[in-house]
């Protein structure tokens, strides 16, 4: 085999093993929840047949977010608005530094973005805010 024909090789077997690896994860995401739901209606078969009140639902079987759109909290977006902001400010200085000064304006999206989510986490907080607090006049 010569490099051409591994050079050729590198990205299939890139590209396979990528798509492998999602398949397997999705399948174990399926195998995970299905295993959940059964020992969830075994629970709820074995408390009607004891008389038993019924344990409620758990929240996680119904909705579970951990490959869903996450909810968007003012804590979240606050965080993931610094880690954005300092991301883009050192992509913009790295790709400066090398000297692609038009390019580093690339790094300027992702701070964007950063600053995005800092202005929605405190619009956020300040909605909370308002809700807690009793309004005096």
């Amino acid at each position: 085999m010569g490099p051409d024909v591994i050079g050729v090789f590198i990205p299939i077997v890139a590209i396979i093993m990528g798509c492998s690896i999602a398949i397997v994860s999705i399948w174990g995401e399926h195998k995970r929840k299905a295993q959940l739901l059964e020992q969830n209606h075994r629970e709820r078969m074995n408390a009607l047949e004891k008389g038993v009140e019924l344990p409620p639902l758990p929240l996680n079987l119904a909705h579970d977010n951990s490959n869903g759109p996450a909810t968007a909290t003012p804590a979240k977006s606050l965080r993931a608005g610094i880690m954005l902001v300092l991301i883009g400010a050192v992509l913009y200085f790295a790709i400066d530094r090398i000297g692609a000064e038009e390019a580093a304006l690339f790094g300027l999206i992702p701070a964007a973005v950063g600053i995005a989510n800092l202005v929605y986490a405190a619009i956020q907080w300040n909605k909370d805010e308002d809700k807690k607090l009793p309004r005096v006049e």
